[in-house]
């Protein structure tokens, strides 16, 4: 037995689980069997007191063990009443050496033998693990009979010796067997309990991992922030020298700053998920404005691949959903469809219904995705080796994360497809009001196909673009805003300077302050403030904004935190709020905007 055993007080005790409605009719069953089958042969008293003894205190024993308020018992106390009750029964059963027996009569002494033997062993066998219990009541079942069948066949039957011998012999062999039963099952426990912790420090491992990545995301989106801060000044400056090799380099950096900011955003969401931080918002979603606002902001990378994004959603329809999830989710799926899908080709988005539920579909007209690969594009950075589908951009998490964000809002994430027969990618999510008509209106898709569809789609349906257009760059020329004195509440120096500098080329005035303080002291200076969420000192930049819109100034909130806490407070107070890293148009939006 090794020494890591733990105490017997620490086991479960093998009788919890034993008393079964089932098992306590059974025995009775076996027993009244028993008790006719002795009856013919001795005075009918003799087997009914037996049974009537036996019986009783069984099934005081059956309904006492079963009460909650035995079960509620400290592990010792339950077992030093399992172990006495037991053998008390155990007593009562192995009576039978005065009960049931029949001088003279060697087929029923030799059924009495059965009948103990196997009392013994279905006794062994529900307390195995405990070994004192089982010694002592087997010893108190098969001994006494033994024992008279020994002293009566020594004086005048070597048959009915024998019995006794073989009986005792048969104790002996249950003792050995349950030592060695007990030692299995000792270690088999062991190696549970080994199994269970290392499982559990596994487990905490994992989510220590993912706590700390769910704590320290602010921090890790400051520098990249402050990356993209910087990019706005560079850029120009580099246009107003007219020096195409600074122009390339700073593109160079955009487009590296957008990859570091889309695979942290990510990474993130898949850590915060996994710590449980993440939870969904969830309320009734109109899905038409939302494909809408999703078709308009995908257009630019459909027209860079010549693709036309086609959206058949009508509007009044409405899903339980988080909305900032759903668009993330639909955008995943957009991206794809659009890179993958060959030039001329359409991307068509569809809503229908399906008993209590919406299917958004999101289909497109690539090569497709082989069935056995088909569940391996959701687990985190997968990518299929497929040249027809440029894997080499991103890292494989945005469809593992879309799914994810699908199971939080009720719903599920799916995928149709087969080599060389496009995609069909499918949101199932729950309906607010479930409406069912005659017939649903059949998908239009399956009817006409991907093209047919795009061609023939009704009048309120979105087809991007109409006109081919050229997208203006990020970061070109802005509108000025309006001259004002800003309150700038940043503790991060480098952001700081970064969000200064953006300011002041917008024609800004800005007064940093660093500290909560600080910034109610300045207050009376400023007519616009932009406040970071997470402070020193504990203080919250959401407290100071309430202060200061208090005294009728204008309030923009930047945080690095994504939890749905502070999105639900400053959607409560009415106040904007960016999420980090922010862009400069973003930010010169926002400004607008206020």
């Amino acid at each position: 037995m090794s020494s890591a055993t733990p105490e017997p007080g620490q086991r479960p005790d093998p009788e919890d689980g034993a008393h079964t409605v089932a098992a306590y009719w059974t025995l009775r069953a076996c027993e009244l069997l028993g008790t006719l089958i002795f009856a013919t042969a001795l005075p009918w008293q003799q087997p009914f007191t037996w049974f009537a003894l036996v019986a009783g205190y069984s099934t005081w024993r059956w309904w006492y063990v079963t009460r909650p308020a035995f079960k509620a018992r400290p592990p010792a106390s339950r077992r030093l009443i399992y172990r006495v009750s037991i053998w008390m029964m155990m007593f009562l059963v192995g009576s039978a050496w005065y009960f049931l027996y029949t001088p003279g009569d060697q087929v029923m002494l030799v059924v009495l033998a059965i009948y103990l033997m196997g009392s013994a062993a279905l006794v062994a066998l529900r307390v195995a693990g405990d070994f004192t219990r089982t010694v002592v009541a087997v010893c108190l079942v098969v001994l006494p009979t033994s024992l008279r069948f020994f002293i009566d066949g020594f004086q005048a039957d070597l048959v009915l010796m024998l019995l006794g011998v073989g009986g005792l012999l048969m104790t002996v062999s249950m003792v050995q067997m349950s030592r060695a039963q007990e030692r299995t099952l000792l270690q088999q426990y062991d190696l549970r309990q080994r199994a269970e912790r290392a499982a559990t420090a596994v487990a905490a491992v994992g989510l220590a991992k993912s706590r700390f990545f769910a704590a320290v995301s602010h921090d890790l989106r400051q520098p990249v922030h402050a990356i993209g801060l910087y990019l706005d000044p560079l850029i120009k400056l580099a246009q107003r020298a007219h020096d195409e090799p600074a122009q390339h380099a700073a593109e160079g950096i955009r487009q590296s700053w957008r990859a570091l900011d889309d695979l942290l955003a990510q990474v993130l969401d898949l850590t915060r998920m996994d710590s449980g931080v993440v939870k969904a918002e969830l309320q009734s979603t109109e899905i038409a404005p939302l494909v809408r606002d999703l078709v308009m902001q995908h257009s630019a990378a459909a027209e860079r691949a010549g693709v036309r994004i086609v959206a058949l959603v009508q509007p009044g329809r409405f899903a339980v959903a988080d909305a900032l999830m759903l668009k993330r989710v639909l955008s995943n799926l957009l991206d794809n469809a659009i890179k993958f899908s060959p030039p001329g080709r359409p991307v068509v988005v569809s809503l229908r219904s399906w008993r209590d539920d919406w299917r958004l579909q999101v289909r497109d007209a690539g090569p497709g995705i082989a069935a056995e690969a088909q569940e391996k594009i959701f687990e985190e950075f997968v990518q299929l080796d497929n040249e027809a589908r440029d894997r080499r951009q991103g890292l494989g998490l945005g469809l593992a994360i879309s799914r994810r964000f699908a199971g939080l809002m009720g719903g599920s994430l799916s995928v149709r497809s087969a080599s060389g027969q496009g995609c069909c990618m499918t949101v199932l999510l729950p309906k607010v009001q479930p409406r069912r008509s005659a017939g649903d209106t059949p998908d239009p898709l399956d009817q006409q196909g991907l093209d047919g569809a795009a061609a023939r789609a009704p009048a309120s349906a979105m087809v991007w673009p109409p006109v081919l257009t050229t997208p203006g760059a990020e970061g070109a020329t802005a509108p000025p805003l309006p001259a004002q004195d800003v309150l700038l509440l940043e503790d991060d120096p480098l952001v700081a300077r970064a969000m200064g500098q953006l300011l002041q080329s917008w024609g800004q005035r800005v007064h940093p302050v660093q500290t909560a303080a600080q910034a109610l002291e300045q207050a009376g200076l400023c007519t616009l403030a932009i406040c970071d969420v997470r402070l020193p000192h504990g203080a919250s930049g959401l407290d100071v904004a309430l202060q200061l819109r208090a005294q009728g100034k204008k309030v923009l909130l930047l945080s690095g935190e994504t939890d749905a806490t502070l999105r639900e407070a400053a959607r409560t107070h009415q106040l904007l709020l960016l999420t980090k890293p922010v862009s400069s148009a973003q930010m010169l939006a926002a400004l607008k905007s206020l």
